[in-house]
């Protein structure tokens, strides 16, 4: 039995989706299908209800969904634990967050915590699915990453306890220039529809960006001008005057906002959360005193 098997099983009955939940690992569908068939067949009877959108577990999914849980959950504790007897290395507190994080709240979470713990940190960064996942399988002990409660990720789990590093919010951007931006004719006619600077269909941000059309009052018509999965890049792209992409005003530093800024009303805006997630169990004494100092920090406004 793979340990993968039950971690693919935890992120299926997360995202209630095939499709999202093989992104999440980052397999394809057809894979990620035959790793729960294979679990299926180890665990001898079928753990979710065949054709059922969205997935719903079986009566004998239902029972065994509790003890995927906490295997998976001793299993990473006991790596863990090994891990750090074994290696000096450990004493780093790792932290996963994405890449336009590490440029902006990683070192806004350095300046709260300077002179409060003494500890140094290994960080790991990457999109935000690939650093989620690399977290869940046990290789950071902190993720510091973007949250919207309304998007199912495997994240939201009672093992983990969740803390808003501060508020974001989610808007389309465009240069400032008055010609370019009417140009644009943002949010566009079927006739004539705006540029979209837009992320990747495996990207979170793409899945924010659903979020808000899902929401808005009208239908906006646009065509892809440009596609990447790395906010930065987009960012640069849109400051060229290439089109209409959304960003986080965390991804927004001072240089671009003198080139760009919001276009469009609240409605195409979302608002989000810049949250620090960390195991429900006990971990290393550098990584619990950051994570005690972190929260006062947040506690006092600062």
């Amino acid at each position: 039995m793979d340990i993968r098997w039950l971690e693919d099983f935890l992120a299926l009955v997360e995202m209630r989706n095939f499709t999202r939940a093989a992104e999440f690992r980052n397999v394809s569908q057809a894979a990620f299908s035959r790793r729960i068939q294979s679990l299926e067949h180890w665990v001898g009877t079928a753990l979710i209800v065949k054709g059922a959108v969205p997935v719903r577990l079986t009566d004998a999914g239902e029972d065994f969904r509790a003890e995927a849980a906490a295997s998976v959950e001793r299993l990473l504790g006991a790596r863990a634990k090994i891990r750090s007897s074994q290696f000096a290395l450990m004493s780093q507190v790792r932290i996963a967050t994405p890449n336009c994080l590490a440029r902006s709240d990683f070192k806004r979470v350095l300046k709260m915590l300077k002179g409060r713990v003494k500890c140094s940190f290994s960080v790991i960064v990457g999109n935000t699915q690939d650093v989620t996942a690399r977290y869940m399988a046990g290789d950071a002990d902190i993720l510091l990453c973007h949250d919207n409660p309304a998007l199912p990720s495997p994240i939201h789990t009672d093992a983990q306890e969740r803390l808003v590093v501060r508020r974001d919010r989610f808007l389309p951007y465009a240069v400032l220039n008055r010609h370019k931006r009417e140009a644009f004719g943002f949010p566009g006619t079927e006739k004539a529809p705006f540029p979209l600077i837009a992320y990747s269909h495996k990207a979170y941000f793409m899945r924010l960006f659903e979020h808000v059309l899902e929401r808005a009052p009208v239908d906006p018509a646009y065509r892809i001008s440009v596609q990447c999965d790395m906010s930065d890049v987009l960012k640069e792209i849109i400051m060229e005057g290439h089109g209409v992409g959304w960003l986080p005003v965390s991804a927004v530093d001072d240089a671009a906002a003198r080139v760009i800024g919001p276009i469009g009303g609240p409605e195409w805006a979302l608002d989000v959360e810049i949250c620090a997630y960390r195991p429900i169990r006990k971990l290393a004494p550098e990584v619990e005193a950051l994570w005690a100092a972190l929260k006062e920090e947040i506690r006092n406004g600062h």
